[in-house]
């Protein structure tokens, strides 16, 4: 019975698509970013529209991520943390910009007390 029940518990922490950061990781993995992307971290832009240069651009695959509290005791992540970490998964498919962006409200989520989740569909402009 108890091998079922990790069975059961590994499964629904996996259902969790999100990859998932603490705010202490968000530097190094920028820093990482940075060294394989053509455009700086800092340099991508998140607009909330769905449209942006025209419609002159290419979808990627949608970036579904999340920024993490440690313990129950850490503050609850910023939405400048859910920003930064949309940014880093763009920059690591090559994108631009990200558009249809949302960020929620801190939930628990599997692994944290207290987590932000971000959303969006990272860009490459056709001029």
């Amino acid at each position: 019975m108890k091998p079922l029940a990790l069975i059961a518990a590994l499964a629904l922490v996996s259902a969790c698509s999100d990859t998932i950061s603490y705010p202490s990781q968000l530097e190094k993995q920028a820093n990482a970013a940075n060294t394989v992307s053509a455009t700086p971290v800092n340099e991508i832009r998140l607009i909330s529209a769905t449209t942006v240069n025209g419609g002159n651009f290419t979808s990627l695959p949608p970036i579904k991520t999340a920024v993490a509290k440690v313990t129950a005791f850490h503050p609850a992540p910023a939405v400048a943390q859910a920003q930064q970490k949309l940014r880093i998964e763009a920059a690591n498919v090559g994108a631009y910009t990200v558009i249809g962006i949302n960020i929620t409200g801190v939930q628990v989520c599997p692994t944290s007390w207290g987590c932000r989740h971000a959303t969006g569909t990272p860009v490459k402009f056709t001029n």
